[in-house]
């Protein structure tokens, strides 16, 4: 029996290690997390780190407002894409950057903060790649990266919207450099259900859906194994 739970431990252990260091491209800032404007962004601690925000842009919830400090000379990376579901095929979502020492904002659907100017980025035109999330078992059309240097020291937003003004699902996923917790490794569960939710695709699955319940179900044959042991 010793040996047995030995050998269910080491076999948590090797698939928890797997989890880790596989961690999906992309941590979630939110999913698909409604309204939002420039008092209520979502605050992005570090941009260079990976992360993705998905929005479901329709009547009362159009744009998506991240927001983050930024340091003159940093480069700031981020990459738009769109849930691979088909009628969304024609969606090609925006973003402008907001801040100081940036040019004279265009004419926008929401207002830029006073004192602040404007860069555009835009996917129309673009013709997107597929990208199969292995993790999540999602699939999107991604498009091109984009890289921007920061002019000043200040705070800065991100507006995401669809120029369309149309309803439709888009995400923006800032940073590159991939960083995963305890905290996203307990909530993991969760986020794979929303991301999958928002891909309108069954509920559960991918590498990580599938390792992670691998995880529970050898937790409970070690936990029951121990009782048993115990109880001898």
């Amino acid at each position: 029996m010793t040996r047995r739970i030995m050998n269910v431990a080491f076999l948590i252990g090797s698939l928890s290690a797997f989890s880790w260091e596989t961690a999906w491209a992309h941590n979630p800032i939110v999913i698909d997390g409604g309204p939002t404007d420039v008092t209520t962004a979502y605050r992005i601690a570090d941009i260079s780190v990976s992360r993705v925000a998905y929005h479901h842009a329709k009547p009362g919830q159009p744009f998506l407002w991240l927001t983050f400090d930024g340091k003159a000379g940093q480069l700031l990376e981020f990459q738009m894409g769109v849930p691979k579901i088909d009628r969304y095929a024609d969606v090609r979502p925006a973003t402008a950057l907001l801040g100081p020492g940036l040019p004279a904002p265009p004419e926008f659907p929401f207002t830029v903060p006073t004192g602040m100017g404007a860069v555009v980025f835009t996917t129309e035109g673009q013709e997107p790649t597929v990208f199969n999330e292995e993790f999540t078992g999602t699939v999107d059309w991604m498009f091109k990266e984009e890289s921007f240097t920061l002019p000043q020291d200040g705070k800065y937003y991100m507006v995401s919207y669809l120029p369309s003004s149309e309803e439709g699902k888009f995400w923006i996923a800032p940073g590159k450099k991939e960083a995963f917790g305890l905290w996203d490794f307990i909530r993991m569960p969760v986020i794979i259900i929303e991301a999958r939710n928002f891909h309108e695709i069954f509920p559960w699955g991918g590498i990580l859906g599938w390792a992670y319940l691998g995880i529970v179900l050898l937790l409970v044959v070690g936990v029951t194994g121990a009782a048993k042991l115990l109880l001898l």
